[in-house]
């Protein structure tokens, strides 16, 4: 059986088990759209399949995986320190805030989103593989916020492009695809650049080939992305002929919907601490060698793939509302735990949460915010709340916690263990979801 029907059969089959046992997705409405179009699944006639942006989402998330793990110590090897690793993160961070709402009204409104796709994918690839000789700070800079300002709008568009699909087939009268089970995909290809770099790696030789990698996912991403479904602009009626953004932005101005917003800011911006520090802490304070830093983190991308087809499931036993704070308690959890123990083992059992961070962060936002979108701003939906929540967070965190981690790291994941509290308090007693008419 292909790996691909073996992962989605087992999807489908978890919250099967929960339906037989008795259990309903009494959670919320949110949980209850995660869950049905699994549950309710007809078996019908043959049909046309469509197509699947699986393979982009492996592939841009492969993009990813070559070089978040090991960025950091890529630049502390050519000799930045702490503040500049900050620093270049913030910068290179600010492209979450300027293109994905750019790039993603343009999909709204004129240029199909495919198309967008490959250009981008042609712009990071090229400011990438420049990354390769950069050795001194100002370069590196550049050439590092110019690939991230090319790449992170694909987040978006991509997610934006999967849910337009979705409204096609509902119009068509076929079975949507449940989100979460596509995007298991980009975390499958996160793991793939860490496990090829434990072979190309020799111990204490230089991260650069992580580089080389990333440059090679770019170009294969360029090609897959000439094939996802093609989704072009809906048209524009007279009397909807505003601009998207401006429905996006009412959208995310909903009460419940602003506090989701606010606890979301607060823990992308703890996440820097992670994503910059974390491969520090293993080199720094548990003495491991750079070509084991992604192996490390593979422990928790692996353990990823669990939650995120136990999703369904999860949301319909639990509600999406306390998948959420616990999220954000697990994330301060592993925060408190790394600033208190620097054995090489509890950076590693910290790794086993991993996956509930994910859903909290990357996985019901989309889905959420989906929930609160037209047609007309389907795409400028997940653009804005990039701009604004997952930019704006990673722009202050980056700079934020790369001055406190001066002062060590320790006290940088203590901090960042204390917002997370905060976020999660904000989720427990404030978030509730209002059941939208549909």
């Amino acid at each position: 059986m292909p790996l691909p029907d073996a992962l989605s059969r087992f999807a489908r089959w978890i919250p099967k088990v929960a339906s037989e046992r008795g259990d309903s997705p009494h959670a919320s409405p949110l949980a209850f759209t995660v869950v049905a179009p699994i549950r309710s699944r007809p078996v019908t006639a043959a049909q046309p399949p469509p197509h699947s942006t699986k393979p982009q989402y492996f592939l841009s998330y492969a993009v990813l995986g070559s070089l978040v793990p090991f960025v950091s110590v890529l630049l502390a090897e050519r000799g930045l320190d702490k503040s500049q690793i900050g620093t270049v993160w913030a910068v290179a961070s600010l492209g979450v805030v300027v293109t994905p709402v750019l790039v993603t009204l343009l999909a709204d409104t004129a240029i199909a989103a495919r198309l967008l796709m490959a250009g981008l994918f042609v712009l990071a690839g090229f400011f990438l593989a420049g990354l390769w000789g950069a050795r001194t700070f100002w370069p590196i800079l550049i050439l590092y916020a110019l690939h991230t300002f090319a790449l992170q709008p694909v987040f978006a568009l991509q997610d934006g492009i999967h849910f337009a699909a979705q409204s096609i087939r509902r119009t068509r009268g076929l079975d949507e695809v449940p989100y979460h089970t596509v995007r298991v995909w980009g975390t499958i290809g996160y793991i793939l650049p860490s496990t090829l770099l434990w072979f190309l790696l020799r111990p204490g030789e230089s991260m650069t080939p992580a580089v080389g990698c990333g440059t090679a996912f770019c170009a294969l991403s360029v090609v897959s992305a000439f094939f996802l479904p093609h989704t072009p602009p809906p048209p524009r009626a007279e009397s909807h002929a505003r601009l998207p953004t401006a429905a996006a932005a009412r959208a995310l101005l909903e009460p419940h919907v602003l506090v989701f917003c606010a606890a979301m800011f607060l823990l992308y911006l703890t996440s820097q601490a992670f994503y910059e520090f974390y491969p520090l802490h293993l080199t720094e304070r548990c003495g491991v060698d750079n070509r084991w830093i992604g192996m490390i983190t593979n422990v928790g991308t692996v353990g990823e793939v669990f939650y995120m087809l136990a999703f369904a499931w999860l949301a319909a036993r639990l509600t999406v509302r306390r998948v959420m704070y616990l999220g954000a308690l697990a994330i301060a959890a592993r925060f408190f735990l790394l600033a208190a123990f620097p054995q090489l083992s509890v950076a590693i059992g910290v790794q086993l949460i991993h996956g509930m961070t994910v859903l909290a962060m990357g996985v019901v936002p989309p889905i959420f915010l989906n929930r609160h979108a037209t047609d007309e701003c389907r795409n400028s939906i997940q653009g804005l709340y990039a701009m604004l929540v997952l930019g704006g967070g990673k722009v202050i965190g980056s700079q934020l916690f790369g001055r406190i981690a001066q002062g060590g790291l320790p006290r940088a994941f203590n901090v960042a263990g204390v917002m997370c509290v905060v976020a999660m308090g904000m989720l427990y007693f404030a978030f509730r979801e209002e059941k939208r008419e549909t």
